[in-house]
C-alpha cells in the first residue's frame, strides 16, 4: 500500500516542515539564525527542538524529523529512520509497521527519477535524502 503512497507521503512530509519553517521564519537566513537562538519551543501548534542540524517537530501526536543543513541547495535532509518516524505516526497513511529497509526500496525510484537526491559530501554518497 505504502509503495502506492509514497510521493504522497513525501509531499505531505515537505508540507509539515515548510508550514513550520513559514510559521517561524519564512526567509530562510533568518530561520537559520533564530534556529540558533531559539533551540525549542512551541509555535503555530507546533512543539519544536532543534538539535545540532536536525530538527524534531510534533503537532497533533505526528513526529517529524529532519536535518536543515543549507550546504547546498537542498537544505531538506532525512534518512529513512526520519520518515519512517513521520510514517508511523501519522495516522492518515494506517500503516502501524514499516521496516527501514522497505522504505528506502521505496525511495530509490525517487532518488532515481530526480525527485529526491541522495547527500554526496566529501566523495563519499550518503544514506541522506535531500529535498
Amino acid at each position: 500500500m505504502i509503495s502506492l503512497i509514497i510521493r504522497k507521503v513525501l509531499n505531505d512530509y515537505v508540507a509539515f516542515i515548510d508550514d513550520f519553517r513559514n510559521q517561524f521564519s519564512p526567509n530562510m537566513d533568518e530561520f537559520e539564525q533564530r534556529s540558533n537562538r531559539n533551540r525549542s519551543g512551541h509555535i503555530g501548534g507546533f512543539n519544536y527542538q532543534f538539535h545540532g542540524a536536525g530538527c524534531r517537530l510534533e503537532k497533533d501526536a505526528i513526529v517529524c524529523e529532519f536535518d536543515f543543513m543549507p550546504t547546498n541547495e537542498y537544505p531538506i535532509k532525512f534518512s529513512t529512520w526520519e520518515m519512517r518516524e513521520f510514517i508511523l505516526t501519522s495516522k492518515a497513511y494506517g500503516i502501524d509497521k514499516l521496516e527501514e529497509s522497505e522504505l528506502h526500496e521505496l525511495l530509490h525510484p525517487l532518488v532515481e527519477d530526480g525527485t529526491l537526491v541522495k547527500l554526496v559530501l566529501g566523495g563519499v554518497v550518503w544514506e541522506i535524502y535531500q529535498v
